[in-house]
């Protein structure tokens, strides 16, 4: 670059440019699954799944918002007492509608053609199969039923060094978070898929611009590197890498190195 850009036009264009880098993009969120679901219209009962619950926000929004019958699953028992302990706080034209059970992905304990609707955000890195979970997905859909799926996947930006420690620390299985393995897993269950949005970093940039989400995790990652001996006394090893792992995970998907995509694929 040559020394005039540097010491002459870049001082006169530095303030302009950061004003304009203080203007938000209008980033997506997480809100647009529920506006998607809206515009599928399902009839009021219709059975929805909602795969890896956790402790039930989604299915207890989804009967909440749309009056459909909802079966969370998930294979950590924990989660499911804290979703049932929730279940109890809930009105009863919302609790009566939910129910959880133990299942994973490639194993829903529902019926061939008995769902309307699967949901599923925030699992598939985790899943030892995605061609296997795909095909559960299109066992248990009625044809025509949709099924909504957020996928984290890493892009090139993201080093190899750096996958070969972040992913075994965070339980993340590599061939899931690859587009190309992901893409196969969807074409070969039989499920077709009807909108694509690739979010890159938008819902990350949402929630910065919300809650500050990603700088703070990246004041966390600098206090976990400078003195990581502070917290690996308090809390041992494995939460340190845990928690450092969470923490580079915000800031990857700030910084392009994982990316998000939700699809709307249909069985036909």
């Amino acid at each position: 670059m040559a020394p005039a850009f540097l010491h002459d036009t870049w001082p006169r264009l530095e303030a302009p440019f950061a004003a304009l880098l203080e203007e938000s993009l209008g980033p997506r969120d997480p809100s647009m699954m529920l506006a998607t679901v809206r515009s599928l219209d399902l009839p009021p009962d219709s059975v929805a799944v909602d795969v890896g619950c956790g402790e039930g926000a989604a299915a207890f929004r989804l009967a909440a918002h749309f009056g459909l019958q909802v079966v969370g699953i998930d294979p950590v028992q924990r989660h499911l007492d804290l979703a049932r302990e929730a279940r109890r706080s809930e009105p009863e034209v919302v609790a009566s509608r939910v129910s959880f059970e133990r299942g994973t992905a490639d194993r829903i304990p529902l019926r061939d053609a008995s769902v309307d609707l699967v949901w599923c955000t925030d699992i598939l890195e985790r899943v030892p199969s995605l061609a296997s979970s795909y095909r559960e997905v299109h066992r248990v859909l009625r044809p025509g039923g949709r099924a909504l799926v957020h996928q984290v996947l890493a892009t090139d930006l993201l080093a190899p060094e750096e996958a070969d420690w972040l992913f075994p620390v965070l339980g993340v299985v590599p061939s899931s978070v690859d587009r190309d393995t992901a893409d196969g897993a969807v074409r070969g269950s039989g499920l077709v898929v009807e909108a694509t949005a690739d979010l890159g970093s938008e819902w990350a940039e949402h929630a910065e611009e919300g809650t500050g989400l990603a700088s703070r995790a990246l004041l966390r990652v600098a206090r976990l590197q400078r003195d990581p001996e502070r917290y690996r006394s308090a809390f041992g090893d494995a939460a340190y890498d845990v928690m450092l792992g969470e923490c580079l995970w915000q800031v990857y998907l700030m910084l392009g190195k994982l990316t998000e995509r939700v699809q709307l694929l249909a069985r036909p």
